[in-house]
């Protein structure tokens, strides 16, 4: 069988990446990618390149942010497409990031454009089973439609490593969205200023960068280091060093009760023990207290107890590392995601279900 592939991010995006990794496990991936910075340029590029592509595939598999690509994908083909929806544009501009109102033009068209992109799909899925019920409830997609794969991440890259067990350090990485809730992680890092051994690093940085910098200023935090962002490849030095990574997320943005961090895996991958926060997508990878370390979402009170526990309890830690990377191999390992991908492409094109046929 043969899969042609495309997705509206870049191909080296991680969620594309893997997902792309899934496929070629199992079948021959005709790839329709394009890497452009400029997103108009990039969207413009990938629709002459997939008019020009023959249609001698048995599947099209639309990758991350593929959304706006859907309407030429249904044009070109017949035959079965899986949507990799993995987010929704209407609720990362209204609701995450806040950057339109929901009944404005922007906000009608980006909702418009969620429902249109998953009604022309075959199949359509999300990272967890609580952001594919949002999908149901908010644009209407049949059940029977929505398929859920976690993000998980990649192995090569992320393993269990040698660490230092006697550390202190307490890290978070991230892009400073606001679903993380890093002004939760500052204002626990402040409560925890009289525990002197205690640290925190921060690294990356984000559109709200300037707000947190702003905040910690405001609370005079002495205790949390900033650093800029570091290449991929370069995480896991700074993982192995961590006493305690935090996965999240911490906010209490509704979006961040239906997703699970993609460094929450990055952390599961290499048997660190990792705080995360208490919500059902979650609840349906790990379980607290065997594998990670919930926390209440938006309480500092809350996390800088759960590091504190954390950090004086090394055994805890160990055990928690310990089943967290089981778990992960379980779980979220790529041999698992490639199972579930090829099972779900198998059923796709064995069941004849194309375009209205």
């Amino acid at each position: 069988m043969q899969v042609l592939f495309t997705c509206g991010r870049e191909p080296e995006y991680p969620r594309n990446a893997i997902l792309r990794t899934c496929l070629e496990r199992s079948f021959s991936v005709l790839p329709v990618t394009e890497g452009t910075p400029w997103l108009p340029l990039r969207y413009a590029r990938l629709a002459i390149r997939l008019l020009r592509t023959p249609p001698n595939y048995d599947l099209m598999c639309v990758g991350f942010l593929g959304q706006p690509l859907m309407p030429l994908a249904r044009q070109l083909t017949r035959k079965p497409i899986m949507l990799d929806a993995f987010l929704s544009i209407y609720d990362t501009l209204c609701f995450d990031r806040c950057c339109f109102k929901p009944y404005s033009l922007v906000g009608q068209l980006a909702f418009r454009l969620d429902r249109a992109s998953c009604a022309l799909a075959d199949l359509v899925v999300l990272d967890t089973q609580a952001h594919a019920d949002y999908f149901c409830r908010t644009f209407g997609v049949p059940p029977t439609k929505l398929r859920s794969l976690f993000v998980g991440c990649d192995e090569r890259v992320f393993y269990p490593c040698s660490d230092d067990s006697t550390s202190s350090l307490v890290l978070f990485y991230g892009s400073f969205l606001p679903l993380q809730g890093i002004d939760v992680i500052i204002r626990a890092a402040k409560l925890l200023e009289a525990a002197p051994k205690i640290r925190f690093r921060i690294i990356g940085k984000g559109m709200e960068y300037a707000r947190i910098r702003h905040l910690a200023d405001i609370l005079d935090v002495q205790n949390v280091e900033f650093r800029p962002p570091v290449p991929l490849s370069q995480l896991p030095n700074e993982i192995a060093q961590a006493a305690v990574c935090l996965g999240g997320h911490f906010s209490t943005i509704d979006k961040a009760t239906r997703v699970i961090a993609g460094k929450t895996f990055q952390c599961l991958a290499m048997g660190k023990p990792t705080v995360v926060g208490d919500n059902i997508a979650n609840r349906e990878l790990l379980t607290p207290g065997y594998d990670a370390w919930f926390c209440p979402m938006g309480n500092p009170e809350a996390l800088a107890s759960a590091i504190l526990t954390l950090i004086h309890a090394p055994e805890l830690r160990a055990y928690l590392g310990r089943n967290a990377y089981q778990t992960f191999l379980a779980r979220a390992s790529i041999d698992v995601l490639s199972q579930q991908v090829r099972q779900m492409v198998e059923r796709l094109i064995n069941s004849g279900t194309g375009w209205r046929s």
